[in-house]
């Protein structure tokens, strides 16, 4: 029954992804806050739902710009459920947003760059979107592997396409540094230009911390057992998954990414989970996963925070 909601996109689809979102947005911040939980909990639970909603429409609306697109409302159900499994920090900072954001969009450009013949002007664009988040955080420089795979697949190789790549890592860092003189730096957010190493350590996790290694494990043989159809599909899959590495490489060595380590790398786990529901050959064992899930993990967090 679950999964034939989400067999299509749709306004079923989405009305329930959004009221699953809803309920496991103010379970996850009641747990966090049920010692002193009030009426001003709300407001937050509300600001991080619209911002959840507009994450998951978004990477739906792009999915359904693909030519190659079969398009599946799994992720829908899929966003919300493993948010469950994620452990929760301090919460949403402004600029671990707009990375987010970023990158689901240059996921987008870089199939653009693929398969467009316009490919230098999607390689700037994807060079411009990477030289951004740099800003933020000086670590994602090994993002810029994604041009780079484009200047290569696509034997980018002259002084137009070398300009496409190389113009917007000097370009967008002058502006940015131009702009801090004229308004004030705090309005960019907070921005680590430094590299402080914080390596993971097995003795001082918590226990969502290993809850949610569950899901990166099914990511990762996801991402080794698993070959989807069609060129944009296929490229969007290697997208990912270097999107997935790379944010286990920040992960695991904590670079400035303070308590949240593991956010970067929640977007590409909910959807290689997406693609794991997705390839289950029965509904009825795709919906007794999802119901085990989200009964195990409802009843973890309320253990967790020793609300049971």
């Amino acid at each position: 029954m679950i999964v034939k909601i989400f067999n299509k996109v749709g306004l079923k689809a989405y009305m329930y992804s959004f009221t699953f979102s809803l309920a496991v947005i103010f379970l996850i911040n009641y747990c966090k806050h049920h010692k002193d939980w009030n009426i001003n909990n709300i407001f937050e639970i509300l600001i991080l739902w619209i911002i959840f909603a507009f994450f998951t429409f978004f990477v739906s609306f792009l999915q359904s710009k693909k030519s190659s697109s079969k398009l599946s409302g799994t992720h829908l159900l899929t966003f919300p459920l493993v948010f469950l499994f994620f452990p929760n920090g301090p919460g949403l900072a402004f600029s671990k947003i707009v990375i987010g954001l970023i990158l689901v969009y240059s996921e987008h450009i870089f199939i653009k760059a693929l398969f467009s013949k316009s490919k230098n002007k999607y390689l700037f664009d994807l060079s411009i979107f990477i030289s951004i988040i740099v800003l933020f955080n000086i670590a994602l420089l090994i993002f810029y592997v994604f041009p780079i795979i484009v200047v290569f697949k696509q034997k980018l190789y002259n002084i137009k396409s070398l300009i496409a790549f190389l113009f917007p890592i000097l370009l967008i860092p002058f502006i940015f540094y131009s702009l801090t003189a004229i308004v004030p730096y705090d309005l960019f957010g907070h921005a680590n230009n430094t590299l402080n190493i914080q390596p993971w350590g097995c003795s001082d996790q918590t226990n969502g911390e290993w809850v949610w290694f569950v899901i990166l494990t099914v990511s990762i043989y996801v991402t080794i057992f698993i070959r989807p159809k069609g060129n944009e599909q296929s490229s969007a899959f290697l997208f990912m998954t270097i999107w997935l590495y790379l944010s286990l490489f920040i992960g695991f060595l904590g670079l400035n990414l303070d308590q949240e380590r593991w956010l970067l790398g929640f977007i590409p786990a909910a959807y290689f989970f997406g693609v794991f529901i997705e390839n289950m050959k029965s509904d009825r064992l795709k919906n007794s996963v999802i119901f085990l899930a989200a009964i195990f993990m409802v009843i973890f967090k309320l253990l967790d925070f020793e609300i049971l």
